[in-house]
């Protein structure tokens, strides 16, 4: 009897001691950050042999100003902005700047004269001064065609470590998909009618704290279409795994049947890697980076790295990703060679590849993310549309410490939402919530709020 006590009271003990642990975390004020960003609100390319066309945009209620870059002698320019004429002066090297009061809703008239070879462009820029609460990447998802061929393809890669989540959930987590209309599902695996039904797991490599990939086939509704043929689609058109060996790598994946455009080769800023696809064609960089090899492991993958995203404007994505705490580290090289190029799949492409473009690292956790506009050879083409459930790297998920404010601040900045702030992920009660959203170029992503989780990471952030 006097050890049932005794444990009854250590038990007790513990309890009480992890209740007060998580009240104490729940005390934590959130993690936050207040910087200045300098929109892009308006972007457009001129021609003077185009008739003159209104266009709208939106921004906040305030001051701006117009830049007008490009223009080549003899050029002359006609600006109207919301129903008044811009007083323009001359241009120095190329180049006006104009102060101008912007509305909540605007419309701009140019009328272009001159030099129809030149190729000048209108950028309306505002700055504003915004609190957001990200505090790092969680995980990046990529869709399959069959989960267990690819949870096998991973896990010989090395991520080894799985969790779960729901494979069917409610209509709002659906709508949060950008599934907006009913679907076929019956609601006999759970969840409700009308929503989605999949399955996946987010894999991780055993130590903790390396990344993650939010691993998903989606059953209802399905989408074959395969991923970004082209490394170079607008998107995010492929991420990084990070490896202290990549000679050794290349070879034992190769040897697996891991498909690589070549084998490793050299940046322009002496960055070593080497692109592979999965199973359904998502790319991969596998990149080098010094440290210790473990001779028993299944590969010397040791974390992943940077999330490509692609864009059609450098400047105007640079500020956009700054209000989720993405500020740059360095500038990745403007040109590199034919070798790299073929690397990248560009086989047969003359010249060397041209691009703007960095490495962005988020303050809080050092996510990090590459950020490059292609200048030559350049894809158009659009990210995937919604639903969430195209094959490849459909989405990024990120951590908010206070999600109801960040949402409030990316909608007085115009961000275009999929759906409402939702509850996450097990029913209409659950305590967490998640919002996707798009980037200037139609990318989707992602915020994420589970309230311990963002307290812990509030929590690590006084330790840096």
């Amino acid at each position: 009897m006097k050890i049932l006590k005794w444990l009854g009271k250590g038990l007790l003990g513990f309890v009480l001691l992890i209740a007060v642990l998580v009240g104490a975390l729940m005390l934590v004020p959130n993690y936050s950050q207040t910087i200045d960003v300098d929109f892009t609100r308006h972007l457009q390319a001129l021609d003077a042999g185009a008739e003159p066309a209104e266009q709208t945009f939106f921004s906040v209620e305030g001051e701006g100003r117009v830049i007008i870059d490009g223009l080549a002698e003899g050029d002359s320019i006609g600006l109207t902005l919301n129903g008044a004429p811009v007083p323009l002066g001359a241009p120095a090297q190329g180049r006006i700047e104009a102060p101008v009061t912007l509305l909540a809703d605007n419309a701009v008239t140019v009328v272009m004269n001159g030099n129809e070879a030149s190729q000048p462009t209108l950028r309306v820029k505002q700055w504003q001064t915004i609190t957001h609460h990200v505090a790092g990447r969680i995980h990046f998802n990529t869709n399959v065609s069959d989960f267990e061929a690819a949870r096998l393809f991973y896990r010989q890669l090395g991520f080894t470590s799985e969790s779960g989540f729901p494979d069917a959930n409610t209509l709002s987590m659906a709508r949060a998909m950008g599934i907006y209309e009913p679907t076929e599902y019956d609601g006999s695996q759970g969840g409700e009618a009308g929503g989605y039904l999949l399955h996946g797991k987010i894999m991780g490599l055993e130590e903790f704290g390396t990344g993650s990939i939010d691993l998903i086939e989606y059953t209802i509704p399905r989408n074959d279409e395969p991923p970004y043929a082209n490394t170079n689609h607008i998107g995010m058109a492929r991420a990084a795994m990070v490896t202290t060996d990549l000679d050794g790598d290349y070879g034992r994946m190769t040897a697996m049947g891991v498909e690589f455009l070549s084998a490793p080769v050299t940046r322009g800023d002496g960055q070593r890697f080497a692109i592979f696809k999965d199973l359904d064609g998502t790319f991969y960089d596998l990149v080098e980076q010094e440290g210790e090899t473990k001779p028993d492991a299944l590969t010397q993958i040791t974390h992943l790295g940077s999330l490509v995203f692609n864009v059609s404007d450098y400047e105007r994505s640079a500020a956009w990703y700054r209000m989720m705490g993405y500020e740059l580290d360095y500038a990745l090289p403007a040109e590199d060679t034919p070798e790299v190029a073929a690397a990248m799949g560009f086989e047969g492409h003359e010249g060397p590849i041209k691009m703007r473009g960095a490495v962005l690292k988020q303050v809080r956790d050092g996510s990090i993310m590459d950020l490059v506009q292609w200048i030559d050879p350049y894809d158009p083409s659009a990210p995937y549309p919604v639903p969430i459930n195209h094959i490849g790297i459909a989405r990024t998920a990120l951590m908010s410490t206070n999600i109801e404010a960040d949402v409030a601040m990316l909608e007085a900045q115009g961000v275009e939402l999929v759906s409402p702030l939702t509850p996450c992920c097990s029913g209409d009660d659950a305590s967490s919530y998640i919002i996707a959203f798009y980037d200037p170029d139609g990318t989707i992503v992602e915020l994420a709020s589970f309230p311990l989780v963002s307290k812990i990471f509030t929590v690590m952030s006084w330790f840096d």
